[in-house]
């Protein structure tokens, strides 16, 4: 019969900042239906360790050999993931690469863990990378590598709950959108926290208890709350009045996210240019003194202020996974061998499952690598 789209068996596997499900959510929109394996899914969340702890990865190899065998194509989210593909009996596929930061931006750079980085890369039909601070990173390693954002999904997010013009400080939160990590600017951060806390005393300074620096910023005043499922999040975004974005040259998803919900962002320093129109994220930004005097201004109205960046309308024009469908799914098209017609008993035997013995002297020859950092 005639090659279509839709008959492309695709996994995405693994994830970071939710970019693999909101690109099957969004295929799925496209009358696509890409599988998917999340994180949780792929290992567990603490490694059980040697000796008889190995039998806690069976489930989880089950479930990759599982999902691989029947797609013809997979997307693998974060470099040191690829290495759970090359474990016996999982079959090979082509795969295509997502690199999401930490991968390529400090594992490529690091002795113990550059090979393992650059043969995942090497291995890819295709590379992709989320953050526009690992360019030369990226391109170094992959010459062909293509940006691709991360990724905001309007369907998922709350309204805006806070923002009300004329709210006395007591009643209004600003809240640390990202993790307390070198990554993140920490220590600029505490700066501007410091700063926040001596010319804002009574309004709530709240962040994520996740990061180096976590302890540092709750001693400076920052309440901090548990990370929390991806909903929940959300509805925190929405009840505060002003977020403070990381200290970086980029913004990431945590950041997209407030800015798409409504709320005014602030953050140190200034943004890298994006690839297609030269734009950068419209944030309030500069240095100290400069974002605490637009802080100051945005809490007497933080709705009229959101409204005059217009943030949300730039994170929709640039952080929706809708215009990737299509180039990615005939890339994936490309890549598991279409040519015009299928071959149902080809495709058949490339799905075959392996016998469940195999699984057994698969586990005892892999070495589990690290999981990877959002």
């Amino acid at each position: 019969m005639s090659a279509k789209l839709a008959d492309v068996k695709v996994l995405h596997f693994n994830d970071c900042a939710n970019v693999g499900w909101f690109l099957v959510r969004s295929a799925a929109r496209a009358g696509l239906h890409w599988d998917y394996l999340s994180p949780s899914q792929v290992r567990p969340a603490r490694d059980p360790g040697r000796g008889w702890g190995r039998i806690k990865w069976l489930p989880y190899l089950a479930n990759r050999a599982a999902h691989v065998s029947r797609a013809e194509v997979v997307h693998v989210h974060y470099a040191t993931s690829v290495p759970l593909l090359w474990q016996r009996p999982v079959p090979r596929r082509p795969y295509f690469l997502h690199l999401h930061g930490s991968d390529i931006r400090r594992r490529w750079k690091e002795p113990d863990s550059h090979d393992l980085v650059q043969r995942a890369i090497d291995g890819a039909e295709k590379v992709f990378f989320t953050n526009l601070d690992t360019i030369a990173e990226a391109l170094e390693a992959r010459a062909d590598a293509e940006y691709m954002p991360a990724f905001v999904e309007p369907a998922l997010l709350p309204q805006w709950q806070a923002g009300a013009p004329g709210t006395p400080p007591s009643g209004q939160t600003i809240v640390f959108a990202s993790r307390w990590d070198e990554d993140k600017g920490a220590e600029k951060q505490l700066e501007l926290v410091a700063a926040l806390r001596r010319a804002f005393p009574k309004v709530t300074l709240e962040g994520l208890d996740w990061g180096p620096a976590a302890a540092a910023a709750r001693e400076l005043g920052v309440k901090l709350r548990p990370k929390m499922s991806h909903p929940n999040f959300l509805n925190w975004l929405a009840g505060a009045d002003l977020a403070v974005g990381q200290a970086n040259r980029i913004l990431a998803i945590s950041e997209f996210e407030a800015m798409a919900i409504g709320l005014p962002v602030a953050a140190l320093g200034s943004r890298i240019p994006r690839l297609d129109d030269g734009s950068t994220p419209p944030v309030l930004e500069g240095s100290v003194p400069e974002v605490m005097e637009a802080v100051s201004e945005a809490l007497k109205d933080p709705r009229a202020v959101s409204q005059a960046l217009h943030g949300r309308d730039w994170v929709l024009a640039h952080h929706q996974a809708d215009s990737y469908i299509p180039s990615l799914a005939e890339a994936y098209r490309q890549a598991a061998g279409y040519t015009g017609i299928y071959d149902e008993p080809a495709a058949q035997q490339r799905r075959k499952p392996a016998a469940s013995g195999q699984l057994h002297s698969g586990l005892a020859r892999f070495r589990e690598p690290s999981s990877p950092s959002s």
